[in-house]
């Protein structure tokens, strides 16, 4: 049961998700409520602790 990274493709709402194998089909973005939304790479796995970290186009990370 990971914890996901979501962006919204319809507003751009960046947003984390407790993923069931069998709900990831299901992901709703909680901004708008759109299902257009894509799983992004997360720095947490490759960095550590990314609690300083945002999601988005910019980012320091070099992921998004």
């Amino acid at each position: 049961m990971p914890i996901y990274e979501y962006e919204c493709a319809c507003c751009g709402q960046c947003f984390e998700q407790l993923v069931f194998s069998d709900d990831e089909k299901k992901i709703n973005c909680p901004q708008c409520g759109k299902s257009e939304v894509r799983k992004l790479v997360s720095c947490a796995g490759f960095l550590g602790d990314s609690s300083s970290l945002k999601c988005g186009s910019g980012s320091s990370s070099g992921f998004s």
